[in-house]
This record gives C-alpha cells, structure tokens and sequence, in this order.
C-alpha cells in the first residue's frame, strides 16, 4: 500500500514522528508537508503566485515541502510528486482536537482529506487532544513539555497501531469518498476507537481586535453536550472515528425542494 502523509502544522510538528514510523512499517510512503503552520485552512487553496517545494528529511526518511496549504500538498503530492496515484492520504497527527462540525469545516488536517477524496482517494485526518497545559505551551514554544512526550510516546504509537488494524482490514471502510476523521484523547481510557457522529461544535469570533490589528484567538467555543457526539466521547477517554462523506453533503432532505415558491 502506498502512503501520501501530509498534516497543517508543518515538517516541525512534534507529532509527526509517529506516524511516520507506524506508515513506514505497513507499506511504502510520500511525505508532503507545508513549509509553514497552516492551521484553521480548511480545504483552501493557493490560485494565485508560486509554491515553492523544497526537499528535506523527517526522521531520517525522505520528505517534501511546500509552500501552501495542507490541501495544496495533497494535490502536488497526488499529481506531481507520488511514483503512482496512492491508495490513502493520511493527515496529522495534528496538535489539538477536530472534533465536531465547525471544526470539520475548518480544519487544514481534515481539508487535506477532503481534497484526497476529490481525487477518488480515502483519507484518514488524525488528530490529538490535549489538555489546556500543553496547548498552550505548545502555541508558544511550538513543542511538547518533556512529561508529555513521555506521555504520548507510549500511548500514541499503540492507538496508531490500533485505528490502522481496525481500518486496514476490510476494503468497504476505506471507499474514496470517505474520510475518516480519527481524535485521540489525551489519556486515553481504551484502545478500541468508538465509531461516532459529528457534534454540533459552534464558535463565535475567531478574531481579538488590537486597534487596528486583528489577531486570530477562538472566543466562545461551543461543544455538543451530547453523550454520544465525538467531543464528549473524546472528553471521556474514548478514540473517536468518525466518516466523512464530502459528496452526500449537498443531497436534499425531504421536503426541500417543496419548500420554493411557497407564498407566505
């Protein structure tokens, strides 16, 4: 099987590591990576200017740059830079949660998939919760505290393990219109991912004005407060996997075409 990884925090990612590992020992693999944070892109692409690819090494293994989204390195990667077309793009492991569906529509890792599943291939968007700690240290030292990597180093290579067993082993999960939106906890509670749905995750500005000058910063961050949505599952312990089927999201519901041109 071949790989595409790619992720939205760019080749300096502390997670990254990881996946690289784990993809290298289950088949061959193509490393496309932004050359610089792209978080919060979504599914955005780059129409105007150059993008710009570089070459470099990610734990020892061979691996592209490039100057764009997470989305425009699935494209490149797919179309330019892959020996053949790959059987799956996996995204991540981001730092930070994807849970819920404001930030299925906002997240790059998730983006990344989306724009593989355009291209008739699966994708798999993995991302990790932390705790309020560790976000911030990592927000302003872009790396992990010491105990957390300790941490993660022995949790996360086994959930890996897991999710790419429970995916990996039957062909009707991974269709090319699908991506499976995984989220490890921070302390996981169980191995075994729970197979859940999207929650009804909202938020309010994304902006803190400085006079003139808006800086991004969430306000107002909304989770689903529902046991079973992928937040609280995430919030319990649990490994939440959730599919992502981008080409049934513009079908009708009943009665909505009998909607138009009623007269109030």
């Amino acid at each position: 099987m071949h790989f595409l990884l790619t992720n939205d925090d760019s080749h300096r990612s502390p997670l990254l590591a990881w996946i690289i590992t784990i993809l290298r020992n289950l088949g061959t693999l193509t490393i496309v990576v932004p050359a610089h944070e792209q978080s919060f892109k979504a599914k955005s692409m780059s129409q105007y200017g150059n993008l710009l690819l570089g070459e470099m090494e990610l734990s020892g293994y061979p691996a592209y740059t490039l100057e764009g989204t997470p989305a425009d390195c699935v494209n490149v990667g797919i179309y330019h830079l892959c020996p053949k077309k790959p059987d799956l793009v996996v995204s991540g492991i981001n730092a930070g949660l994807n849970a819920g569906a404001a930030f299925m529509l906002s997240s790059g890792t998730i983006g990344a998939c989306l724009e593989a599943n355009i291209a008739g291939i699966p994708g798999i968007a993995l991302s990790q919760a932390f705790d309020r700690e560790t976000m911030k240290h990592y927000i302003a030292e872009y790396a992990l505290p010491a105990p957390v990597v300790t941490h993660l180093s022995e949790q996360t290579p086994r959930l890996l393990a897991r999710v790419f067993k429970e995916l990996l082993s039957d062909a009707r999960l991974l269709q090319g219109d699908t991506t499976w939106n995984i989220n490890f906890p921070f302390r996981a509670e169980s191995d075994v991912p729970v197979v859940c749905h999207l929650g009804d995750s909202r938020y309010g500005s994304c902006y803190q004005r400085d006079g003139e000058r808006m800086r991004f910063g969430l306000s107002n961050v909304q989770e689903s407060q529902e046991v079973t949505s992928d937040a609280q599952l995430l919030r319990s312990g649990r490994v939440t996997a959730t599919p992502i089927r981008p080409f049934t999201l513009g079908q009708l519901a009943p009665g909505d075409a009998e909607l138009w041109g009623k007269q109030s």
